[in-house]
């Protein structure tokens, strides 16, 4: 099946119609030098005939790389969609995919992320070899020990893999207003380490899996909904 399909789009400015080629999966393993045009903002990018205008066509996107084990859905939450009809449609689409697959084959762990930055955190954060909901649950962990520092409702956390080092994982703080990065945070891995200790037996794991019961996977969210619940 070919990786993109044509659409007819409106510009966001000045309206102006036009059809435009955009991608549907990205294939690292059939198109490596995808990636580096997903990093730099450049994938699914249109710029108009009319204004001249450059903008972002948020659409679905699978992002595929068999050789790292890698299976993103990026799915973002526009128009009338709430998250709830993307975990739905997500799980639909999941359930129907095992569903074709032999008995013998092992399903693929396929992820859910919502928005682009969601899925350049994931992609670093599974070719780190990091546990994606152990994350979020340490996320969750930094807005609770700092509710000054980090207001959930104001502040954004993201992996930062290319400052984290061997000692700590990196995190940067992100105004959820004008998306402008502030600040550094780190976590030491060898708590996280002893994190994945704790959460390998099947009662803890449960309990991770009770924190984050959907596919989709938020710690700043969970916070907030805890929050709101309390």
């Amino acid at each position: 099946m070919p990786n993109t399909s044509q659409h007819r789009i409106a510009c966001p400015f000045c309206g102006q119609l036009q059809d435009v080629e955009l991608w549907d999966v990205l294939d690292m393993d059939e198109e490596p030098g995808l990636r580096t045009q997903l990093l730099s903002g450049r994938i699914n990018r249109v710029d108009c005939p009319g204004c001249g205008k450059g903008f972002r066509v948020d659409k679905p996107v699978v992002y595929r790389h068999r050789s790292e084990d890698i299976l993103i859905h990026c799915d973002p939450v526009t128009g009338s969609r709430t998250l709830a009809d993307v975990e739905a449609g997500f799980s639909a689409g999941v359930a129907e995919l095992e569903r074709l697959l032999p008995p013998d084959v092992e399903p693929p762990d396929v992820h859910l992320v919502i928005d682009w930055s969601e899925l350049v955190e994931r992609i670093f954060l599974l070719e780190e070899g990091l546990d994606a909901r152990l994350i979020e649950h340490v996320k969750y962990m930094m807005y609770q020990q700092n509710p000054d520092r980090l207001p959930a409702d104001r502040k954004i956390l993201r992996f930062n893999a290319q400052d984290s080092t061997d000692e700590q994982l990196c995190f940067v703080v992100q105004d959820a207003g004008t998306r402008k990065l502030e600040a550094v945070l780190h976590f030491a891995r060898a708590d996280y380490e002893a994190l994945v200790n704790v959460f390998d037996s099947g009662e803890q794991l449960a309990l991770l899996e009770e924190q984050f019961p959907g596919p989709y996977l938020n710690g700043r969210l969970r916070f907030l909904q805890d929050q709101a619940e309390g």
